[in-house]
């Protein structure tokens, strides 16, 4: 019996032995196989991310030459391109070039049953008028121009509830102003005043700006009247500050990388004014009132703005360029009506800068303010009853149209909202496209 069990007992040792070396010939296989798969793969995440380096090169180099060519995989607004490696994908942003610009949508929708209007606005002041606005993140910042240098002339407006606008604070600068662009927690205000034609105003409480700094522009003669400011843009540091005709330069390039003492460091001289500016890399986008409707400078060279190129149409003797845009390679422009409108000579353009193509329409009113999007294109006019219009990215078809009560001077946006500056003691009205 003893026997017995002993030699069951081997039968079960060997039985256990032979599992045991199955499973450690097993387990050298995997591992054999595992080292194997490890090195294929870490082969694999090499060549990819070799590749991933490569088009991280390829995006700043396209990039770069962002307006002569670019061709990537796709956009996501201004400032952001995104390439596809797969199963990789590469998003590179230029925040320096962001900085200054408007908070809205790069992919705003329009449907009419969800948008909504709110008229009330505030109130600035009898006999002051809305001339510039901004918006960021609920926050929309208001410029007037009055007959009285007493009355407030910059208001912060806290639009998060859009039924019921509060004003948060407001400023008087002293001589009205024309036109206003927000960087940061600072407004660059262009002055409709022959003292100084730029100030700045500091908004890191915006329950209580201040004014920090302001500058005049340089005269050819002592004798000289310098003339008022009309449009402003900021750019990675820089201001390009346009004014009405005169005997100097119209376009100045203002360093402001010295907040409390913006200097001059170039200028140019179109002849005429300038009633927008648009900035995008190298090049400076003017609206203006001569035959050169539009005028696109090289400023690369901040000391010495170049004429690159210039854009002109039919109507141009009484017609005047008046607001730009620029969204994922479409530049827009709009001008003024000129008076009786002739439907030969059209307001509103938008270049393909891939194609090198253009699209216009004829829009009675004149365009003052614009919105360029990849499905719409929204306009502000001064066209009575119809003064705000979406229309299709090649103008074939009016998509909407309605009132608003006001010869408007300016649209802003900011997330899926449209701020208008009334052009009237109003101040202020919304459209709320979506919640």
């Amino acid at each position: 019996m003893k026997l017995q069990i002993i030699l069951e007992n081997k039968g079960f040792l060997t039985i256990e032995i032979m599992l045991a070396f199955s499973i450690m010939i097993l387990f050298v296989i995997s591992s054999f196989t595992l080292e194997s798969s490890i090195q294929e793969l870490r082969g694999w995440s090499l060549e990819e991310l070799e590749k991933l380096k490569t088009a991280v090169q390829d995006a700043d180099r396209l990039i770069k030459n962002d307006f002569n060519g670019f061709s990537g995989s796709g956009y996501f607004g201004n400032e952001t391109r995104f390439f596809l490696i797969y199963p990789f994908s590469l998003v590179h942003s230029d925040f320096k070039e962001a900085w200054g610009r408007s908070s809205c949508y790069p992919r705003l929708e329009f449907d009419e049953d969800r948008a909504s209007y709110f008229s009330d606005g505030v109130d600035i002041g009898t006999g002051n008028a809305s001339t510039d606005i901004e918006a960021r993140n609920g926050v929309a910042y208001l410029t007037a121009d009055s007959t009285s240098s007493t009355a407030m002339d910059f208001f912060i407006v806290n639009a998060n509830d859009a039924s019921s606008l509060r004003i948060m604070s407001s400023l008087n600068t002293g001589p009205g102003i024309n036109a206003i662009e927000i960087a940061g927690p600072y407004a660059f205000a262009a002055q409709a005043s022959s003292v100084s034609q730029l100030q700045i105003i500091d908004m890191h409480d915006r329950t209580a700006p201040q004014l920090i700094s302001q500058l005049r522009l340089p005269l050819p003669t002592p004798t000289t009247t310098a003339p008022f400011a009309v449009s402003v843009f900021y750019s990675k540091g820089f201001i390009y500050l346009g004014t009405a005709k005169w005997s100097g330069p119209e376009l100045a390039v203002i360093d402001v990388s010295n907040i409390n003492n913006p200097s001059v460091v170039g200028t140019f001289e179109t002849n005429t004014v300038i009633n927008d500016i648009y900035v995008r890399g190298d090049k400076a986008y003017l609206a203006t009132a001569d035959e050169q409707q539009m005028m696109i400078l090289d400023v690369s060279d901040k000391s010495n703005p170049l004429l690159e190129d210039s854009f002109s149409s039919s109507g141009w003797q009484t017609q005047t360029g008046k607001t730009l845009e620029y969204f994922e390679g479409i530049l827009g422009f709009g001008r003024t009506v000129g008076g009786f409108n002739v439907t030969a000579n059209h307001e509103v353009f938008t270049f393909s800068s891939t194609t090198q193509s253009y699209a216009s329409k004829d829009i009675p009113g004149g365009v003052y303010g614009l919105l360029v999007r990849s499905q719409h294109v929204f306009l502000l006019t001064h066209f009575p009853d119809h003064e705000f219009q979406v229309w299709d990215p090649v103008f074939s078809k009016l998509i909407f149209d309605m009132p608003l009560d006001a010869d408007p001077a300016r649209m802003s946006c900011a997330g899926s909202i449209l701020y208008f500056a009334t052009g009237d003691s109003r101040g202020i009205s919304l459209l709320k496209l979506y919640e």
